[in-house]
C-alpha cells in the first residue's frame, strides 16, 4: 500500500495555544504597567510635600509635661499650634 499525502486546505489555520495567548497578555500587561504606572509611582515618591513634618524630626522636640489649654479641649504645644496654623493656611490657599 502506498502512503497517501495529506493536503492542507489553505482556509484552515491551527488555533494558537492557550499558553501563547496568556504569555502575550502577561507581556502586554507588564509593558503597560511599566509605561503607565511606574512614572506615576516615581512622581509620587519624589515629589512629596515639604510642609508636612516628618515623624522622627518631631520626636526630637522638647514638649512640656503639661501643655496649656486654650479652652477648646485641644492640648497643643506652641510649636504644634504653629505647625497646625501653617498647614491650615497652606491647605486653605488652594
Amino acid at each position: 500500500m502506498a502512503k497517501r499525502r495529506r493536503r492542507r486546505s489553505r482556509g484552515k489555520r491551527k488555533r494558537p495555544s492557550l499558553i501563547l495567548i496568556v504569555t502575550l497578555l502577561v507581556l502586554a500587561a507588564g509593558f503597560i504597567t511599566r509605561r503607565v504606572l511606574a512614572p506615576r509611582a516615581m512622581h509620587f515618591l519624589t515629589h512629596r510635600s515639604a510642609a508636612l513634618p516628618a515623624g522622627p524630626a518631631m520626636a526630637g522636640e522638647l514638649r512640656p509635661a503639661q501643655p496649656s489649654t486654650d479652652g477648646s479641649g485641644e492640648n497643643l504645644t506652641g510649636s504644634d499650634r504653629r505647625a497646625l496654623d501653617r498647614l491650615v493656611r497652606q491647605r486653605g490657599g488652594r
